[in-house]
């Protein structure tokens, strides 16, 4: 054994295995914590005609529109013209946002300005947003619990202050629209 501790082979293993075995020792077990409260995913009961959420991208999409929307998907959105209205389930959960994906072009903010968009549900104003520049913008706030009627029809009227106008048809422009509805 002499030899061996003589040869600096066992002190240079001991050594190391020594001081690792020791901090192994001083370290204390991480806190535990209750798992968080669960909750069952938004699901929306079948054989309703909308659901919580639409992309306007999606070929079931014209369900959704009320008025003010283009008849057409223009690819992954749509166009919001005077009075744009959508129709949506309401979840019985608290608390519920209704969020938006939308756009203001460059080319309408160019001749309109900053626009306001006035959000109302069921025919209330809870809402005023304010796009200040052009460009794609998302948008989610707290639905008042006491205007959404849940487990059933509620409508989203998102109302532009200002408008484009088509020199050529008249046609009043307010916003694109790619995603609308309610979440957690």
């Amino acid at each position: 054994m002499r030899p061996l501790l003589q040869s600096g082979l066992l002190r240079r293993f001991l050594f190391p295995a020594l001081c690792l075995w020791l901090c192994a020792g001083c370290s204390s077990l991480p806190d535990s914590f209750a798992p968080p409260p669960q909750r069952p995913p938004l699901e929306v009961p079948p054989g309703l005609p909308v659901g919580y959420f639409v992309y306007m991208g999606d070929p079931e999409s014209d369900r959704y529109i009320v008025q003010g929307f283009a008849s057409m998907s223009e690819g992954a959105w749509r166009w919001a013209y005077e009075h744009p209205v959508l129709r949506f389930w309401g979840p019985d959960m608290e608390p519920v946002h209704f969020f938006m994906d939308f756009a203001i072009p460059e080319r309408t903010f160019r001749e309109t300005g900053p626009v306001t968009l006035t959000v109302s549900l069921n025919g209330q104003v809870f809402d005023h947003l304010r796009c200040a520049q052009a460009g794609q913008q998302s948008y989610s706030h707290e639905a008042p619990a006491a205007l959404l009627l849940k487990n059933a029809m509620n409508l989203v009227s998102i109302q532009p202050d200002k408008f484009w106008v088509s020199r050529e048809d008249g046609t009043k422009l307010g916003f694109i629209l790619v995603r609308a509805g309610f979440s957690e």
